[in-house]
């Protein structure tokens, strides 16, 4: 799937949206997300190598948040695999560096997804396990589930 570059100012920085095109792009940004302790960008960058996960399917896609000619975030948006219901999607690897965290970029690239799935999704689903993750996405309209070993988090689409 082929998406816009588009730019927004951010705390007076322009950060743009591109899409993925080789997962070496996301090299540094993985060693950030290791030394957290999170394996999120491993695996993307694995499924990416080994075809498993393209976000290329209908209705998917992965952003690149890109400040200064740096990857400083990444964010997907898949059909759901745990759900037989094609309408729902699933928000997937978002991640932002820590050095650029607390601007807005995570917000930018859920935001962006969302609006791209107007349509596509009915429903957005997501896991996180980290309190600061959970109140994240709450502030975006997500609002948690509790007995689903496979989401934490929901949030319905409105047309």
């Amino acid at each position: 799937m082929t998406v816009r570059t588009v730019s927004f100012r951010i705390c007076f920085k322009l950060i743009s949206l591109q899409n993925l095109k080789n997962p070496t792009q996301l090299d540094l940004l993985a060693v950030g997300a290791r030394a957290e302790g999170f394996r999120m960008v491993d695996r993307l960058q694995q499924e990416w190598r080994e075809g498993t996960n393209r976000f290329e399917q209908a209705g998917e896609m992965l952003l690149l948040a890109v400040q200064n000619q740096r990857v400083v975030g990444v964010c997907g948006l898949n059909r759901d695999p745990y759900s037989d219901n094609d309408r729902v999607g699933r928000v997937r690897r978002l991640y932002v560096s820590v050095d650029s965290r607390r601007r807005g970029i995570g917000r930018l690239l859920v935001t962006e997804i969302q609006n791209h799935c107007q349509g596509v999704f009915d429903q957005l689903r997501l896991r996180a396990d980290t309190p600061e993750a959970d109140a994240f996405y709450h502030s975006l309209g997500f609002h948690r589930i509790k007995g689903d070993p496979e989401c934490t988090h929901l949030r319905e689409i409105c047309l």
